[in-house]
């Protein structure tokens, strides 16, 4: 061939790249931006087609920083959260073309834990067995495998991928949104705490688990909400199901935190002592969870918070983590738990702490700490008197909240993974504080300003 023939292929070659790597994730950002305009399930939400799309265009910028960031600081892409699934699911992608049983097979887990897999595909992977293993859901797997469905359509675009794990997210985000204006009556607050939070969007904007995560959450709430006002449909009772399913693959221990509280919620409907109902439901789930450590230790929540935050701790450890700061292991005693679940709480509330500052990913978690800090303070000032429904959902948020940052504080002793593990609950704890706040008692001019008057029309 001659070398202007060579010079032709390179050239096509270039543009195609040029292409997949700009124009399509342009055409897929610019179709879902149609979507958002016009899909039913977003019509039907409380919020304007503009201010939607506003919101799905800050997290498309986000996913571009997640990318920009993790380009530059992670040189080895194995070790970055946002590629390494992504990359690991190109072996399973290319059986699509080449033997698309097999890819059937891997992608729905079916009798595929077979030698053969594993020297054809399986080895060739970073992540499909983890580092470590506590003999619950590998969630690694479910995200490789969503990736290797996406490469069927994506041409093998990242940005692509970053577009749909962005999409599935907003949609989680939105559910949730609408459970919390139904409660609320407040488009303002409800689209602040789930659309603009800077580590919620950070963290659900790029190729992660928490994307998934955010999605089963707000699905779950959304169709319980349902069922506890009498509304749930057969087809809400299917996403009731798929959700919980989603919740447990990606993080049992939020699933384990979130269903006892919806169901105390759903069964207090009716009741007007609420704080009592929340404190012998919980007996009743402690009373169960030590039972199981009777009859099950290896699957009981006091060894599989003790076993977890081991194997942290020694991972730690061994990567010489940055951010990583001394923690006493625990005892697998429930006296142990309580007696460290104080020091917990307050790392997850608190960290990063000024000296704990090293990075651009720390500053806006410690904006956000010292901000509900804040509001905590201002809710005592400017507290309202809410309703017995606003009081039960706060209550829900709150200790949905308070048990899930016990968890992680027990077990996590990295300040990074602190910030990044509570941002499915953030959402939560700031809907419960607005809700306790009054804004009639913002000082007039704030209240009378054109831009909070804006706001509220462009929601």
């Amino acid at each position: 061939m001659s070398n202007q023939g060579n010079s032709d292929l390179k050239t096509c070659i270039f543009v195609l790249m040029m292409v997949i790597e700009t124009i399509f994730p342009l055409l897929v950002f610019l179709g879902i931006m149609v979507l958002i305009s016009r899909g039913t399930f977003f019509k039907s939400s409380p919020f304007s087609s503009y201010s939607l799309q506003l919101a799905f265009g800050i997290k498309s910028m986000a996913g571009l920083v997640v990318f920009y960031l993790y380009s530059e600081y992670y040189p080895i892409r194995s070790e970055a959260d946002t590629f390494k699934y992504f990359d690991d699911s190109y072996y399973i992608a290319k059986a699509f073309w080449e033997h698309p049983i097999d890819y059937f097979q891997m992608l729905l887990g079916i009798d595929c834990n077979t030698e053969y897999f594993n020297t054809n595909y399986f080895n060739h992977m970073s992540n499909w067995v983890r580092s470590y293993d506590n003999g619950l859901f590998n969630d690694n797997r479910l995200i490789i495998r969503l990736n290797a469905l996406f490469r069927v359509f994506s041409l093998g675009s990242y940005h692509v991928h970053s577009l749909f794990f962005n999409l599935i997210a907003f949609i989680g985000s939105l559910q949730l949104a609408k459970v919390f204006y139904a409660v609320s009556k407040s488009k303002l607050k409800s689209y602040l705490v789930v659309f603009l939070i800077p580590s919620v969007v950070f963290w659900s904007s790029g190729i992660f688990k928490e994307s998934i995560l955010i999605y089963g959450l707000g699905t779950f709430l959304f169709h319980f909400y349902q069922l506890y006002i009498g509304n749930l449909s057969r087809r809400g009772i299917l996403f009731l199901l798929f959700s919980s399913g989603v919740l447990v693959v990606m993080k049992l221990y939020v699933f384990a935190a979130f269903l006892p509280v919806c169901i105390v919620f759903y069964f207090t409907r009716n009741r007007k002592k609420i704080f009592l109902s929340y404190v012998l439901f919980f007996a009743f789930f402690l009373a169960l969870g030590l039972g199981l450590d009777i009859l099950a230790p290896r699957y009981s929540f006091i060894h599989l918070i003790v076993d977890k935050q081991r194997d942290f701790i020694n991972l730690s450890k061994f990567f010489e983590v940055n951010s990583a700061f001394q923690m006493e292991y625990l005892q697998p005693t429930l006296f142990s738990l309580v007696k460290a679940a104080p020091e917990a709480l307050l790392n997850v509330f608190t960290k990063p702490w000024l000296g704990e500052v090293n990075g651009f990913l720390f500053v806006p978690p410690l904006v956000e700490n010292l901000f509900v800090i804040s509001l905590g303070f201002f809710c005592l000032i400017w507290r309202k008197k809410i309703s017995d429904k606003e009081l039960k959902f706060v209550f829900l948020c709150l200790t949905f909240t308070f048990i899930v940052y016990i968890v992680i504080g027990l077990t996590t002793p990295i300040t990074g993974a602190l910030v990044r593990y509570k941002i499915p609950v953030m959402p939560f704890l700031w809907m419960a504080l607005l809700i306790l706040l009054d804004t009639q008692k913002f000082p007039k001019g704030l209240r009378n300003h054109k831009t909070y008057q804006w706001l509220n029309s462009f929601l």
